[in-house]
């Protein structure tokens, strides 16, 4: 099987479109904004139509002309979305909600598929961790450094005898 790299902004148009048709797209995540949970190039993110939308859900959202972003929504107000990646430390999204393109479905990671609305452990995680933001910083720097193993270049050294 040979696999091949579509630009975002080509790519997640069609991918749109047949979500609004009614069917659901499974795409790869990419990027780390969204790490712990998901993560970039190993999970699958199962997308379809955003008919009700509500705080802490993950949605798709066009910010601009072909620039889309999946971020779980932090807080919705007159028709405004505001939305924050669960690896950001900072920063927000804010759009009118006309740009909300697809809601997540399900996360396949591993081999396993999680449903976001069934899977008690999404149910939880999607309650604690934004209310850990204070905390998330630190938090993401740990799981970086043991899960990840991803030292600073100055620790290497010291710490990483690989």
């Amino acid at each position: 099987m040979h696999k091949f790299t579509v630009d975002n902004s080509v790519f997640l148009p069609q991918i749109i479109r047949l979500i609004e048709e009614g069917h659901t797209a499974t795409i790869v995540a990419r990027g780390d904004s969204m790490r712990p949970f998901i993560e970039d190039g190993r999970d699958k993110l199962v997308l379809g139509k955003a008919d009700s939308v509500r705080v802490g859900d993950v949605v798709l959202a066009e910010l601009s002309e072909g620039h889309f972003v999946c971020h779980r929504v932090e807080r919705i107000s007159e028709g405004m979305i505001t939305m924050r990646g669960d690896g950001n430390v900072e920063g927000t999204e804010c759009f009118p909600e006309e740009k909300l393109r697809a809601k997540l479905l399900q996360v396949i990671r591993k081999g396993v598929t999680y449903t976001v609305a069934t899977s008690r452990w999404w149910r939880l995680y999607s309650a604690v961790w934004p209310r850990l933001y204070p905390m998330r910083r630190y938090l993401l720097a740990f799981y970086r450094l043991v899960w990840l193993h991803q030292w600073p270049n100055r620790w290497k050294s010291k710490f990483n005898k690989d």
